[in-house]
C-alpha cells in the first residue's frame, strides 16, 4: 500500500545498520529497526533511531539481538523496516529455527504483519472532548504521540492478504513492521539458543543479525492472575463464516495469551457446544491446541452473560438446572451474570436468594458489575470498575465472604484497553494485578466491531476505522472492546477479508500477555526474594488504583523498556529449578498483598466519597466563625 502515514510511540527504536551521530533524518537507504515489544512504531517513525538507542534493552547496532525466556514462556521483538528514498517491494523478514539441544523442544518462531489504521480523532465525550471512557483529563496522553497510522492488528505472514501482503510493499520514507513471537516450550533446555534473521527486499539484502535466546532453568506458570473477557456469540461471530470453527479458534488464541474467554450459555445446548473448552479439553494437542496452558480449563464459566438469563423466576431456574449438569466442576469460579451496571436492581440478590435455596447452593454463585462499597451489595460477587475499586473496601467484603472482582480499566487508576493510549498500559494491568487485591480482572468484550450499544453507530471494519464505541451518553472510543479482529468479512468489508474462520491478535492483546507473564515473574521471584522483588514492582508501579488522585497523572512509565528492566530484575531473583503451581502463586501474591502497605485514599478521592460529611463540617465551622465574629462585633457596639 502506498498512502502517506504517520508515526506513533516511538519508544525504543534502533537502527540496524550502523548510522553516523546528527539530528534525526530520513536516510536514502532502506534499514532495519529492531525493536521490543513494548515499542508501538507509526508509519512515519523514520530517522530517529539513535535517539531512542539508549532506551531499548533487546539489541544495539553490531550486536545480536538479545532475548531472554523462561520456559513455557513467550517473548516477541519487532523488525522495523525502512524504505528511504526510494519504495520497497518484496521485502522478507526471515528468522531460522533456534538451534536445540538433541532431545529437547526448541523455541517456536510465528511472524506477525502489523496493520495500520488511520487514527484521526480521539476517544472522547461529547461535550467535555478531554474525558473519555478509558482515561480522566490529567491522564490524557498527548495528541503527539497518538494521531497518525498506528498499527495494532496482528496478520500471520501465511495467510497475509493482498491489502496487506508479505512480502511487504513499503512506499517511500515510510515503515513496514513485522511482530515476531517467540514460544519457549515447556520441556526446552535451559542455556543459550542461536537463530539468525535475515531482512531483504526485491532489491537486494538489506540486514543479517543473529539473535540470541538466554533460557532460563525455571518454568513460567500458567495464568498467575485472573483476567478473562466476553465475546458476542451473535453479532460478532457470524461475521467470521464457520461460526462453530471460529468460537473455537477464538477460544484457543485466548487461552494461549493465558486469558479466559466468557462464552454466553443459555440454554443446555450452548453448555454441550461449549464443553470442550469449559472443561480443558479444546487445550490439548488432539483438538489442534499448541501453547501454553495445555489442558488447563478456565477459572470462570458465567451462565447468562450480561442479565441474558432474565429475572429469577422458576422457569429461569429450570433452565439453569438444565444447564448445571454439562457443567464441568473444574472451573473456580461459576456465577449467573445477573444484570450489568445497575446497582439498585432486585435482580442479583433475587438469584441470590434462588441459587442458596436450590441444589446449586455453595457452587453457583450471584454476580453483577457494580461502582458501589460491595459491602453493601447482596450478590456473591462483585465487579467493581477500575475508576470505582477500593481495595480496603474489597478486602473487608471478602473478610465477609463475598468475591470482589475489577473490570474494565481506566486511567490514571490503570491502563485501558483504547487504541490511542499507550499500550503499555494493558502490560501495567498485569503488575497491578499481581500486586494488587483486585481478584479477577474482568473485560467487557473483545468481538465489539459491531458498535450496537444504545447511540451506537454501527458496524465496522476495524482494518479501517478506529473509532468502533458510541453510546447514548456522546462517549467515542477508539478499540474499545476490541482485542481481536475478524480473520473473516462479508459484505459491505469483504474488501479486507482475509479468509480465516477465527479471529487475529492485537498488539495490545500482546501487550496483556506479556503483563500477565510478568506477574509469574512476580510470584517466582517473590518466594525466593520477597523484599527485593516488592521493592522492583514498587519502583515500577509507585500508585494505582484508589492509591492515586483521579485527577492525577498516570504514575507507571509509558515505555515498554522501563518494565523490560523491571522484568529483567525480576529474573534475576529467580532461582534455577523454580516451578509454582496454582496454589503456590497464590500464596506468593497473597504474600505481596499483605506486605503492601494499606494505601490511604488519595485526598482529593477521599473528600468525593464523604462530600456530604465534608461540606456538612464545612457548613458548621463556616457558622461557627460567623457566631463568633457577630458576638465580638455586637461587644464592640454595646456602649
Amino acid at each position: 500500500m502506498t498512502r502517506r502515514r504517520s508515526s506513533c510511540f516511538a519508544f525504543a527504536a534502533i537502527a540496524a545498520t550502523v548510522i553516523a551521530a546528527g539530528p534525526a533524518r530520513a536516510d536514502p537507504a532502506p534499514r532495519a529497526w529492531i525493536v521490543g515489544d513494548g515499542a508501538r512504531i507509526r508509519q512515519e517513525e523514520i530517522g530517529t533511531a539513535l535517539s531512542h538507542s539508549e532506551r531499548d534493552p533487546v539489541w544495539r547496532p553490531g550486536l545480536p539481538v538479545r532475548l531472554a525466556a523462561l520456559r513455557a514462556e513467550v517473548v516477541a521483538f519487532q523488525v522495523v523496516v525502512e524504505s528511504g528514498d526510494q519504495p520497497l517491494s518484496g521485502v522478507t523478514v526471515e528468522l531460522s529455527a533456534f538451534d536445540a539441544t538433541p532431545g529437547a523442544s526448541a523455541p517456536v518462531i510465528a511472524r506477525f504483519v502489523e496493520h495500520y489504521v488511520e487514527v484521526k480523532s480521539r476517544s472522547r465525550n461529547e461535550p467535555r472532548r478531554e474525558e473519555s471512557l478509558g482515561w480522566s483529563p490529567s491522564a490524557r496522553p498527548p495528541d503527539a504521540g497518538a494521531l497518525g497510522w498506528v498499527p495494532d492488528a496482528l496478520i500471520p505472514v501465511e495467510i497475509a492478504p493482498s491489502w496487506d501482503p508479505y512480502p511487504l510493499r513499503i512506499a517511500p520514507h515510510e515503515n513496514g513492521a513485522i511482530w515476531i513471537d517467540v514460544a519457549v516450550p515447556k520441556d526446552a533446555r535451559p542455556g543459550p539458543a542461536r537463530a539468525r534473521l535475515v531482512v531483504a527486499s526485491s532489491a537486494g539484502g538489506i540486514a543479517q543479525i543473529d539473535v540470541e535466546l538466554e533460557i532460563k532453568d525455571a518454568l513460567l506458570p500458567y495464568r498467575p492472575v485472573s483476567f478473562f473477557t466476553y465475546y458476542d456469540p451473535d453479532r460478532a461471530l457470524p461475521r467470521l463464516g464457520d461460526v462453530p470453527r471460529a468460537e473455537r479458534q477464538l477460544w484457543q488464541l485466548l487461552h494461549q495469551h493465558h486469558v479466559d474467554a466468557l462464552g454466553t450459555i443459555l440454554s443446555r445446548g450452548d453448555a454441550e457446544r461449549l464443553k470442550p473448552a469449559l472443561d480443558g479439553s479444546l487445550f490439548t494437542s488432539e483438538l489442534g491446541y499448541e501453547g501454553p496452558g495445555a489442558a488447563v480449563p478456565p477459572a470462570v464459566v458465567a451462565v447468562g452473560v450480561y442479565g441474558q438469563l432474565g429475572e429469577p423466576r422458576p422457569e429461569a431456574m429450570a433452565t439453569l438446572d438444565a444447564i448445571a449438569p454439562v457443567l464441568p466442576s473444574a472451573p473456580a469460579d461459576v456465577f449467573v451474570y445477573a444484570v450489568d451496571e445497575q446497582c439498585d436492581s432486585p435482580r442479583g440478590p433475587g438469584w441470590r436468594r434462588l441459587l442458596q435455596a436450590s441444589k446449586h447452593a455453595g457452587r453457583i454463585g450471584a454476580a453483577h458489575t457494580c461502582d458501589r462499597d460491595p459491602r453493601g451489595q447482596d450478590v456473591d460477587i462483585v465487579m467493581a470498575p477500575a475508576n470505582a475499586f477500593v481495595q480496603a473496601q474489597a478486602e473487608k467484603a471478602r473478610a465477609a465472604g463475598k468475591r470482589v472482582w475489577i473490570y474494565n480499566g481506566w486511567m490514571p487508576k490503570t491502563g485501558t484497553m483504547h487504541l490511542d493510549a499507550p499500550y503499555v498500559g494493558l502490560m501495567a494491568n498485569g503488575w497491578i494485578a499481581a500486586s494488587r487485591p483486585v481478584g479477577r480482572w474482568f473485560l467487557w468484550e473483545s468481538t465489539f466491531w459491531h458498535d450496537t450499544n444504545r447511540g451506537g453507530h454501527g458496524a465496522v471494519d476495524p482494518f479501517v476505522e478506529p473509532e468502533n464505541f458510541h453510546n447514548q451518553d456522546g462517549d467515542s472510543c477508539l478499540g474499545e472492546g476490541l482485542l481481536v479482529y475478524p480473520g473473516t468479512q462479508a459484505a459491505p468489508f469483504a474488501a479486507h477479508s482475509i479468509g480465516l474462520s477465527g479471529v487475529l491478535p492485537s498488539m495490545r492483546l500482546k501487550m496483556l500477555r506479556r503483563g500477565i507473564q510478568d506477574a509469574g515473574y512476580y510470584a517466582l521471584a517473590r518466594t525466593a526474594a520477597p523484599a527485593a522483588a516488592d521493592a522492583i514492582v514498587a519502583r515500577l508501579i509507585p500508585a494505582a488504583l484508589d492509591e492515586v488522585p483521579a485527577d492525577a497523572p498516570t504514575s507507571w512509565p509509558a515505555e515498554g523498556a522501563a518494565f523490560a528492566a523491571a522484568r529483567a530484575s525480576l529474573r534475576a531473583l529467580i532461582p534455577n529449578g523454580s516451578s509454582l503451581d496454582e496454589a503456590g502463586v497464590a500464596r506468593a501474591l497473597e504474600g505481596a498483598h499483605a506486605a503492601r502497605p494499606r494505601p490511604m485514599p488519595a485526598p482529593i478521592e477521599w473528600f468525593r466519597r464523604r462530600r456530604l460529611l465534608a461540606l456538612a463540617g464545612g457548613g458548621i465551622a463556616i457558622l461557627v466563625l460567623a457566631a463568633v465574629y457577630l458576638r465580638r462585633r455586637a461587644r464592640k457596639l454595646t456602649p
